[in-house]
């Protein structure tokens, strides 16, 4: 079997899981010393026939992974054979040793007669993920600069580029069948072009209107198709993860089956903790089941009684807190979180504060979007003035002043090329204390310290495959 040219083929797929994980072994065979010539030839003309500014950038981030993870030195052909430059391109360029290319070949402001095209606006929030266009949109706002439509004549341009099929086919002809409420892959041929209008419209802002150089290449690292940091992060499920459960049932049953997850972790690594999980357990036709908790403390007085903390905490899953990214270079496969301080954790009336929140979106990849809204768990360490996080093996590591903390994995448990659209995420993730200094805050003399976790289960159902999944919400706490 020609495993080098099914890998390549399997670049075209318009899977965003599919995409990323194939990157990772193309970059692997990179650079392994027995494949390196073959899959450097190979990937070369690759490079060389991309038609769009987005698939040129997807194919460099395979030099740079291979290069960054496994020591392989480019071929100094390399440049030579990029046939559309971009903001992002150039940063992959000088990050693997070579001089930025120009800019400013063929661009041209759209024209004062030019109308945005229906299929401009009938792509976002379907084919396309909505962040490129409200990106711009609020870019506008600031700058008064015709940015939207500039997006807009730059889509229409690069039409041409596949003129015999522009959106490359229609994923909902096949993903229909599975009834209503699906959200799709965003990375077939229509995001792609999206993304390229997106990256010429940011260097038409710098190089005709003037927009500042740093704020331009800013707003590019929206479009990476990868995140730095999870560049080479792969599945790898803890023998712990509950399987299948009976979740239909009452919040005492449910609380037994997550006491047991709790207690699983303590006894496969004594002295860790579980700080979050969040995971689809069931995924038919006709039912889902996604089960997420977090651990949290309470230090003080409670003015909310302890048979109504859930209730009473039921927004902490729609705004869960997020640690903002510290500056630091475009692509450094570390990533700085800044602290957020504790009265902004806080919730006075029950004295309660999560131990678990998210990292940001500040270089988040479009090919990892399944990894979102609410899977990326990181430690909300109070008191921490900065929190590092680096991938190491299958997994992420949090420290803090050079130690270890916790760790994070993730898992398949649902990723295809589209999931039910109420599900937080399309995988499994969970993140494990190393030891307790992850929860060690200070407290008033004379407070108890109390611990619990805060649990919910989304139950999806229907009767009809056709028709869209009704939801239903159950959620509780249990003090360990």
């Amino acid at each position: 079997m020609d495993d080098l040219r099914i890998l390549i083929a399997r670049l075209g797929w318009p899977t965003p899981a599919a995409r990323w994980w194939t990157m990772q072994e193309l970059a692997k065979r990179l650079g392994a010393l027995g494949t390196t010539a073959e899959t450097e030839a190979a990937l070369l003309v690759l490079l060389h026939s991309r038609k769009l500014e987005a698939e040129v950038v997807e194919a460099l981030c395979i030099f740079w992974m291979a290069a960054a993870e496994y020591g392989y030195v480019p071929s100094p052909d390399l440049p030579n054979r990029i046939p559309k430059t971009s903001l992002l391109s150039n940063l992959f360029l000088e990050n693997l040793g070579f001089e930025a290319q120009a800019l400013d070949a063929d661009l041209k402001a759209a024209p004062k007669d030019f109308k945005i095209s229906g299929d401009f606006d009938g792509v976002q929030g379907g084919d396309v993920a909505r962040i490129f266009r409200t990106t711009l949109t609020k870019l506008e706002l600031r700058t008064k600069l015709p940015l939207i439509r500039q997006m807009a004549f730059e889509w229409a341009q690069n039409r041409t580029t596949y003129p015999e099929a522009p959106l490359q086919g229609d994923t909902w002809h096949f993903a229909r069948p599975l009834g209503k409420g699906f959200v799709g892959p965003y990375s077939a041929r229509a995001a792609l072009r999206a993304i390229s209008a997106y990256l010429r419209t940011l260097v038409v802002a710098e190089r005709l209107w003037g927009l500042p150089s740093g704020v331009v290449r800013h707003f590019a690292l929206k479009a990476l198709p990868i995140h730095p940091t999870l560049a080479a992060l792969r599945p790898s499920r803890p023998a712990w993860v509950p399987v299948r459960g009976d979740f239909s049932g009452d919040a005492n049953s449910i609380e037994g089956i997550l006491r047991g997850v709790v207690h699983r972790v303590a006894a496969e690594r004594p002295g860790d903790e579980l700080i979050a999980l969040s995971t689809p357990v069931e995924i038919t036709m006709g039912r889902c089941v996604e089960v997420s908790l977090v651990h949290w403390l309470q230090a003080g007085d409670s003015e909310v009684a302890d048979q109504d903390l859930a209730s009473h905490l039921d927004s902490f899953w729609r705004d869960m807190p997020m640690l903002p990214s510290v500056s630091t270079t475009p692509l450094d496969k570390k990533t700085w979180l800044g602290a957020v301080p504790i009265d902004q954790l806080l919730d006075d009336r029950s004295a309660s504060l999560p131990l678990a929140g998210r990292m940001d979106f500040g270089r988040m990849g479009y090919l990892q979007l399944s990894l979102y809204p609410s899977r990326l768990f990181v430690p909300m360490l109070v008191g921490a003035a900065q929190t590092e996080v680096r991938q190491v093996g299958s997994t992420l590591e949090v420290l803090v002043d050079e130690q270890v903390v916790a760790d994070y994995a993730h898992w398949n448990a649902g990723w295809g090329p589209v999931h039910p659209g109420p599900l937080s995420g399309a995988c499994g993730a969970a993140l494990v204390s190393r030891g307790t200094k992850y929860r060690e805050i200070p407290a008033a003399e004379g407070h108890v310290v109390r611990s619990f976790y805060l649990w919910q289960v989304r139950l999806l159902h229907r009767s009809n495959t056709y028709d869209e999944f009704g939801e239903t919400l159950k959620s509780g706490v249990f003090f360990v």
